[in-house]
Formats: C-alpha cells, sequence, structure tokens
C-alpha cells in the first residue's frame, strides 16, 4: 500500500509495508509529524487502517504457525526416538556386516530428516516470533497516530 504525501515544498510517497518493516519508531514518529503538517492528513487514517488489519490478522496467523510448531516438535521427537533405535540395534552387529549396513543407512536417513524438520521447525518459530514482535510494534505505532 503507498502513501501519496503532499506538503508545501513538493510531494512524497511512501511505501507502507517496507517502511513499517523496518521497525524504527523515530522514523514513523517523523513521518506521522510530516503528515500532520501537510496537505493530505487523511493519510494518518489509512495508516491506522492499514496497521489494525494487520492486528487483526495477528490472531489467525498465531495459530496457524502454532499448528505447524507443534507438529514439527512431534516430528522431531519421532525421529529421534527413531534414530536412537536404528543406533542402538547398529551396535548390536559388527562394523561393515550386512545388519550394520542396513541400519546405518537408516540412521543416515534418519539424521537427515531430523536435520530438514528441525530447520523448518526454527523457521517457523521464527516466524512465530516475528509476528509477536509485529504485533508490539503496531501497537505502539496506534499510540503515535491516536
Amino acid at each position: 500500500m503507498d502513501l501519496k504525501i503532499k506538503y508545501e515544498n513538493g510531494s512524497m510517497t511512501v511505501h507502507l509495508e517496507n517502511f513499517l518493516n523496518c521497525h524504527n519508531i523515530s522514523k514513523v514518529k517523523k513521518l506521522v509529524k510530516i503528515i500532520r503538517s501537510s496537505f493530505t492528513p487523511e493519510c494518518e487514517g489509512i495508516i491506522r487502517e492499514y496497521i489494525e488489519q494487520e492486528i487483526e490478522q495477528f490472531e489467525p496467523r498465531q495459530r496457524e504457525i502454532s499448528k505447524y510448531i507443534i507438529g514439527y516438535t512431534e516430528k522431531v521427537k519421532f525421529c529421534q526416538t527413531q534414530l536412537d533405535n536404528c543406533t542402538a540395534n547398529r551396535v548390536r552387529y559388527k562394523r561393515n556386516s550386512d545388519g550394520w549396513k542396513h541400519y546405518n543407512n537408516h540412521v543416515k536417513q534418519f539424521r537427515q530428516e531430523l536435520k530438514e524438520i528441525k530447520s523448518l521447525l526454527r523457521s517457523r518459530q521464527s516466524e512465530y516470533d516475528r509476528n509477536i514482535r509485529d504485533k508490539d510494534f503496531y501497537k505502539k505505532v496506534l499510540e503515535i497516530i491516536t
């Protein structure tokens, strides 16, 4: 969403999503000050509407991310159990025997799968945390605007 602000010495276009992604309160204060002294003070209302929409989307987004986090956590536990079982079974055989090779292949597969799932879990967790930071930032911006 773009804001077109007209003021005494010219005009300015602000890409609102990119601007707010900086999470810089001092820049938001400066922008609000510019908007209030401009010929287009209605832009302040546009910012408020955009932020209120983002805050409304917060809860559904958090619930969805939480489901993924819970699912990936369960998968990590399952893969870790399987990896432990295969490692324990591999120990029963001599190195490079057929049984050892069989379980070693499973150990490699579960380690790779565990690595991928942990990566997905970390990305969802960081998304969850980023979403919380966004909500807090948006609340501060609303306080500045009102």
